[in-house]
């Protein structure tokens, strides 16, 4: 994936199959069978689910890159 469904930013790196992290908003992400699952990393390295209602959702993901000037 290359870009961050949660925040648009660029700056994302793959941490498994299927499992990515954004540096910009510290969420990481999983992608498969047409889904898309956002996690909160908490302060001790664990994750949580981060729960969204279907209209946040579908604005983030449909949501335009963030382009940094630099």
């Amino acid at each position: 994936m290359d870009y961050c469904p949660f925040c648009g930013a660029r700056e994302v790196g793959r941490i498994g199959r299927e499992r990515y992290y954004c540096r910009e908003c510290c969420h990481e992400w999983t992608k498969g069978g047409g889904e898309v699952k956002i996690y909160e990393v908490m302060s001790d390295g664990s994750v949580e689910p981060l729960i969204l209602d279907h209209e946040s959702i579908t604005h983030v993901i449909t949501r335009p890159a963030v382009r940094r000037a630099g």
